[in-house]
């Protein structure tokens, strides 16, 4: 039987496939607009139209900032509804600060993988620069004083020139961030917080998503909204911090592995942020995303917040595909997670995310038999049947949302009482 609340493995699956459409449309206006500015050779273009049939590489271009930063070029809101442009705004967009420049560095380690030949300048900051998705910033020696590098993508290398002069390449047989090799002296990098990996960010290293979350605060999950200036940012990673984390994921690997699968498959950037006006948050406009503040050594509270951010993120795909919840936006109803009271779509998205923390607690226990984890299994039951109560007596759902609520009120029949 079909099972939204279950944990996908993320391979071949529907939700996640036709979640990308919206992204996939963006990204071929984008291409469109650019053949019509004639910024890249035709032939380059013809082979990325290709490659972007395709859904491994749409998937291996598909992140956070990009796919922010494609909203950002290709959209506008106003009044709370979000309108599409037409191309004459795209392209004055994609010709202001450099815009056209970014957009195509977000394709380089794929093209680079599928040998495509891709070429750019990128901005130099004091000698160096990052490429979207390499978790490693790029420094040039000696280049201090230069504005721009050019880089070029082949089969499995990028090569970076200084002055029409190659400097360096980075060559790889498969993950850009896995194993590389390094020719020429003058090239050193710096590594960004990862897990070891390569699968998760955790650090907010680019621009688009910083820009996302600054222009849309009124739209996040904030609830002190007074610490407006304490919430943005990611902490400064110690090593010890990284294993923390890493540590952490593992024990969602060991205890529910199939969780970790989704979490795996689907989140791309977990941000630490270095913040107290908020647990965790994800945004539908960030899918990939998950951030949660940082809390070290508190090995409970990080993966339960984890497993349900990554609730959170899943069932935004089935909004893109299905309204889900039919009551009117403005409709508020009590919800037990918040004292303000909340539209159905939040207690909904509430009472789903719950489910899998209350199925993950559960599993926690029967591995680690400590009594705060049982006060917790117990605590987040009460506040889930308090949910379920209001679901059910004022919910619109659609049928896909009936589904999705009938397997959330199984959760708390099937959740045994712990003693």
């Amino acid at each position: 039987m079909l099972s939204f609340l279950k944990p996908s493995s993320m391979e071949n699956d529907q939700i996640y496939i036709l979640g990308l459409r919206p992204f996939s449309q963006r990204v071929n206006k984008i291409m469109d607009i650019i053949q019509e500015l004639d910024k890249i050779p035709s032939h380059t273009l013809l082979l990325l139209k290709k490659a972007l049939g395709s859904q491994e590489f749409l998937k291996e271009i598909y992140s956070p900032g990009l796919n922010y930063f494609t909203y950002f070029l290709t959209t506008h809101s106003s009044d709370g509804m979000i309108y599409q442009d037409k191309s004459p705004q795209i392209i004055e967009r994609m010709l202001t600060n450099n815009n056209l420049e970014k957009f195509i560095n977000y394709l380089f380690l794929a093209c680079a993988k599928y040998g495509i030949t891709l070429q750019n300048k990128v901005e130099l900051i004091e000698g160096s620069f990052e490429i979207p998705g390499f978790h490693y910033r790029i420094k040039l020696k000696d280049y201090s004083n230069f504005q721009a590098c050019t880089i070029i993508s082949s089969k499995n290398e990028i090569a970076f020139l200084v002055d029409d002069k190659i400097i360096g390449t980075v060559i790889t047989t498969d993950d850009f961030n896995a194993d590389f090799q390094v020719t020429g002296t003058q090239i050193s990098f710096i590594r960004k917080p990862y897990d070891s990996k390569g699968m998760f960010d955790f650090e907010l290293s680019e621009d688009s998503i910083s820009q996302c979350l600054s222009e849309n605060f009124n739209l996040l999950n904030v609830r002190n909204s007074e610490l407006a200036d304490n919430k943005l940012k990611s902490i400064s990673f110690t090593p010890n911090d990284i294993l923390f984390y890493e540590s952490c994921l593992n024990t969602i690997k060991d205890v529910w592995p199939e969780y970790y699968l989704e979490i795996k498959g689907h989140i791309k950037l977990i941000g630490i942020m270095d913040t107290d006006a908020f647990g965790g948050f994800t945004t539908d406009i960030l899918p990939d995303a998950i951030f949660i503040s940082h809390h070290p050594y508190d090995f409970m509270w990080v993966t339960e917040n984890l497993v349900h951010e990554c609730a959170h993120s899943r069932l935004n795909q089935l909004f893109l595909i299905d309204p889900v919840v039919l009551n009117d936006h403005e409709e508020r109803f009590k919800s037990p997670w918040r004292k303000d009271p909340r539209p159905m779509k939040g207690v909904f998205h509430g009472a789903y995310a719950f489910a899998r923390v209350a199925l993950w607690l559960e599993r926690l226990y029967s591995v680690y038999k400590d009594n705060k984890i049982l006060n917790r299994l117990e605590f987040v039951e009460g506040q889930l049947k308090e949910a379920i109560e209001v679901i059910n007596t004022h919910g619109k759902l659609s049928p896909l949302g009936e589904h999705v609520f009938e397997e959330i009120s199984s959760v708390i029949k099937t959740v045994p009482v712990v003693s």
